[in-house]
């Protein structure tokens, strides 16, 4: 048995590892101690003749060490004090190994040592660790550690590839990117030696302690900082209150060496003496560019606010606050959902009233981030100024307008398109709630609105679209001619449109081009060669408000071309169909669906299915809300367009024609929507026929196995972003906006017209 142990733990798989650990740890735990005993040792014994000889493999230090973890409780137990100082001393040996895994190892070994020895194994071996943080903050090579050294070796030559790049940047890019592989391990081993000795740890906080950790917090290094804020949750855990001072009487009773420290006046907390500036490099933590060392710091933000009480707690929220908010829409989603859950532990139901509380440090920083050098905070700015306009009060948020008008009006220039995108929402928001602070930028904002409505980006034409139906809400008819003539002659401009863009236009005019074009463009060396190259997860192609590249570029921007503005005039004309009360709006609605119906004469570009499709899902929204007198009027004429959607291979246009079908039965009632087809194109009404023989008695069937379908059945459609209005009840905005998670938003039957933007539940 001991043998199988043996080959398990100095495996070079760490799969093998484990289990060998499981197995040594069912040995240590069997109740049969005259075997035990022995094997135990035999273990140990020949593990530590293994790893004493000069040529050992790292992953027979490895298994070593794990086995000396499980040994700890086992020793502490029988009371072998030759073991406890054996083993500390190869533990800080070992953190100066030049393999990353038993560094580790070594780290883990030292927290079980604290864990089942208290803080006595800390104050022993503190001043070793510290001293190894220290060397290697700014690489200072200890000639007797030789895991630095040969690091050192290794960034030797990277260092040397980076400057053959003749990057002006290589060397920052090093600093920031590669590992400090002795100073992680190092603090990680600090990090596993807190979280052993629990509570006990408060009597060892410093000044001196808090320093270095504060140092490695604003690192040049990322991995340096993304640690520092681990072991700074660590840290709090350990010396902070949880729950605020409720127990402060059985809080107080610590080690003597805290109140020989001073850090026990008046019962306050070592935490909250340092408070100030853990707080502020909390907030730089918050902040960071780099998505990992944003997490890092967010779970010890948690842990800070959460060892306070509240009254505590409101002194750092100035500065901690406006991130926390930021955060909950930030890009990754890891962030995201831990800002969320944070928000709702600390906050509760109090979200709305802290943020107008402390609204003027918010809108500081909200506007400060949409100048960020990373374009995924700036969209997450824009946001977040959007649902200050949904959910905080008019009174409180009215000095701040111009300032943030001012501010989503310059966003409308950046070159990312998420940016322009929530820009556009945001400002079109701000306009529905203050229509007479915003009147002063409307002959600004409206030619904005304008542009986007054109826009490459099919999310962009639709954001501002809802930008524009709030506009028309809040000043009327003062704006609908102007609205009712660019509709007009951005569907009449049609007609204008090219068979493909001018760059990859010396194609045939065959309908079958598109996935050429595609191609064409693919396969254009400008786009490939002499580019800089990037890592997948590196956030260096997002940074600069001008910079592009990467694999997930936003800033790719080409001309508008005619059929996107027409495109975007059809979502507008879905929009403005919603405005309730608007007689002025149904109107125009009556006198767009003529000229909307003829774009299916267009069919000469590559795109023209696409147009298709939100035809088809504009008409589909349409048709629920203006009255049937008008839908009768004018349902004939789409016919021709939603069968061509239909019958075509683009499995979008299909399903929204096949939706739009299914609408329009529901609407009018199946019998008269069959009457309609068969007067209109008896073709129309057998296809329309062997569709619905599918599902006797009901109006519409999936088109996956209908007799017309062509190909595989259709992809899922993607929800069309604020195609539908929200409801317009007031007890619905109560319930949708009642969870801590979210700042509540105003019960007033206006706001029901916002959008919601993701990020927290609105």
């Amino acid at each position: 048995m001991t043998e199988n142990i043996l080959n398990l733990l100095t495996s070079s798989s760490k799969l093998d590892r484990d289990k060998g650990i499981t197995e040594y740890d069912n040995l240590i735990k069997s109740e049969d101690t005259s075997e035990r005993d022995k094997k135990v040792e035999e273990v140990d014994r020949v593990l530590h003749d293994q790893v004493s000889s000069n040529n050992s493999r790292w992953e027979e230090r490895h298994g070593y060490l794990l086995a000396l973890k499980s040994l700890v409780d086992y020793k502490k137990k029988k009371g072998d004090i030759a073991f406890l100082c054996k083993v500390q001393n190869i533990g800080v040996h070992y953190l100066q190994d030049s393999e990353v895994r038993v560094r580790g190892g070594a780290g883990e070994l030292l927290g079980e040592l604290c864990k089942y020895h208290g803080v006595q194994i800390y104050r022993n071996n503190s001043q070793k660790v510290i001293q190894l943080i220290r060397n290697n903050l700014e690489r200072q090579i200890d000639p007797d550690n030789e895991g630095a050294a040969k690091e050192n070796e290794e960034v030797g030559k990277l260092m040397e590839k980076l400057a053959s790049s003749k990057s002006a940047d290589s060397s920052q890019i090093f600093h920031d990117t590669a590992g400090w592989k002795n100073l992680e391990t190092s603090m990680k081993c600090l990090q596993h030696m807190i979280e052993g000795c629990g509570a006990e740890f408060r009597s060892e906080f410093s000044e001196e302690l808090f320093s270095l950790l504060i140092t490695t917090l604003s690192h040049t290094n990322r991995f340096v900082r993304e640690t520092g804020f681990y072991v700074c949750t660590s840290l709090i855990s350990a010396c902070g209150n949880p729950g605020g001072r409720e127990d402060e009487e059985e809080r107080m009773d610590v080690d003597e060496v805290a109140e020989e420290a001073g850090l026990e006046d008046e019962g306050i907390s070592p935490i909250l003496r340092f408070g100030v500036p853990l707080s502020e490099h909390l907030g730089r933590g918050l902040a960071d560019n780099w998505s990992q060392v944003r997490l890092a710091s967010s779970t010890a933000t948690r842990a800070f606010l959460i060892s306070l009480d509240k009254v505590d707690r409101k002194q750092f929220f100035p500065v901690l606050l406006p991130r926390l908010c930021l955060n909950r829409y930030y890009l990754a989603e890891g962030v995201r959902i831990y800002s969320q859950k944070t928000w709702s532990e600390v906050m509760g139901s109090e979200g709305c009233r802290l943020v107008e509380e402390f609204l003027e440090n918010i809108v500081e920083y909200y506007t400060s981030a949409t100048t960020a050098n990373n374009h995924a905070v700036r969209e997450a700015a824009c946001q977040c100024i959007a649902e200050l306009a949904k959910k905080i009060s008019l009174d409180a948020l009215q000095p701040y307008v111009s300032l943030l008008l001012a501010t989503l009006i310059d966003c409308f220039k950046d070159d990312s398109w998420p940016v322009r995108d929530m820009a556009c929402v945001a400002a079109g928001s701000f306009v529905r709630c203050y229509p007479a602070e915003s009147r002063g930028s409307l002959p600004v904002l409206l030619p904005l609105f304008w542009q986007n409505l054109g826009d490459p980006i099919s999310s962009v034409r639709q954001g501002a679209a809802i930008a524009i139906a709030n506009t028309i809400r809040a000043y009327g008819t003062e704006i609908l001619p102007e609205v009712i003539e660019k509709v007009n002659r951005g569907i009449e401009n049609l007609e204008n449109q090219p068979v493909e863009s001018e760059k990859y236009g010396n194609l045939d005019t065959g309908p079958a081009n598109f996935g050429v074009a595609k191609r064409v463009r693919d396969n254009d060396p400008e786009l490939h060669e002499n580019q800089q190259m990037y890592s997948c997860g590196s956030l260096a192609p997002k940074m600069g408000r001008g910079g592009g590249g990467g694999c997930t570029e936003s800033k790719f921007r080409k001309p508008s071309e005619p059929w996107e503005l027409a495109d975007g005039c059809v979502h507008l004309v879905g929009e403005i169909a919603n405005i309730k009360g608007c007689q002025n709006c149904e109107n125009l609605v009556d006198s767009i669906l003529t000229p909307m119906s003829r774009i299916v004469e267009k069919k000469h570009f590559v795109n023209h299915l696409s147009l298709f499709n939100t035809v088809c899902v504009r008409f589909s929204g349409i048709a629920k809300v203006i009255q049937k007198k008008i839908l009768k009027a004018h349902v004939e004429e789409f016919f021709d367009l939603i069968f061509y959607s239909l019958e075509s291979e683009n499995g979008l246009a299909s399903y929204s024609a096949e939706e739009c079908l299914e609408t329009l039965s529901k609407v009018l009632g199946p019998n008269i929507l069959s009457g309609r087809i068969e007067n209109y194109n008896p073709r129309y009404f057998n296809s329309y026929q062997r569709h619905l023989s599918g599902h006797p008695g009901t109006p519409v069937r999936s088109l996956g196995s209908s007799p017309i379908s062509f190909g595989a059945p259709p992809p899922m459609r993607r929800e069309i972003p604020f195609a539908e209005p929200l409801r317009n009840d007031k007890a619905d905005i109560s319930m949708m906006s009642s969870g801590p998670m979210a700042i509540p938003a105003r019960s007033s039957e206006a706001m029901s017209y916002q959008p919601s933007l993701g990020g927290t539940p609105t």
